[in-house]
């Protein structure tokens, strides 16, 4: 297997409504046994003059919103200076009490972050036969003695002048004796309209030391850019 380091410069402009717009991710925390994971994200749509929220409940073992555990909305704030989207989240969590204490997420229950994206962390490993290659990530986690080692594998197509992507991500866990477990994460073949690419942009782990999120960034074709969780419990 051939690496090749590469140095990818990417500016995350935009989120969920249009263009120009900087959306911001946020961990809302997981239950104390790490089942659940809560994230959110929000952002300030200058042109309209609104700040729009979304957040979501996840089931980690199942990689799946909870039931009704997906909720977004917009609120029109005036243009100042210092303005923010930040209040839009507050709005929602606040109308997401229930949701949040029936599946028992504390927003001081972070986890620890593992990874976060920076400049350059891709690593383009050709893969096969054909040439194909896919951007792969390699971190430790120290506390734990484990070593991660993340593929992102992609397809786009354009029909009728509409552009799609998938992704699936093949994950290796290495523990400090040597042992290793794979999985596969991601809906491969699921082509999302609208998305051209996807980017790993955090990767967290839950209280219970297995409960593992994924945060990846999807790039819009008009360079707009939301963001999506994949999760998974280690062995």
């Amino acid at each position: 297997m051939k690496r090749t380091v590469i140095c990818l410069l990417l500016t995350f402009t935009a989120a969920i409504v249009m263009a120009g717009d900087l959306a911001v991710l946020e961990n809302l925390g997981f239950s104390a046994d790490g089942r659940y994971f809560m994230f959110g994200q929000h952002v300030l749509v200058t042109d309209a003059g609104q700040a729009y929220a979304e957040s979501a409940v996840v089931d980690v073992s199942r990689n799946e919103f909870v039931p009704g555990g997906w909720k977004k909305s917009g609120w029109n704030v005036p243009m100042i200076p210092n303005q923010n989207s930040r209040g839009a989240l507050y709005e929602l969590l606040g109308e997401s009490a229930d949701l949040k204490n029936r599946y028992g997420i504390s927003h001081l229950e972070q986890g620890r972050l593992l990874y976060t994206r920076s400049n350059g962390d891709d690593i383009v490993v050709e893969a096969g036969d054909d040439g194909e290659s896919a951007p792969s990530l390699l971190f430790r986690d120290f506390e734990r003695g484990r070593e991660y080692a993340l593929v992102l594998y992609q397809e786009s197509k354009t029909a009728e002048d509409a552009v799609s992507a998938s992704f699936h991500i093949e994950l290796t866990v290495r523990d400090s004796n040597g042992a290793e477990s794979s999985y596969t994460v991601g809906n491969r073949g699921y082509f999302r309209q609208g998305v051209i690419s996807y980017r790993i942009v955090r990767v967290w782990i839950g209280p219970n030391g297995r409960s593992l999120v994924i945060a990846v960034a999807k790039e819009d074709a008009d360079l707009s850019v939301r963001y999506m969780v994949e999760t998974l419990v280690l062995n």
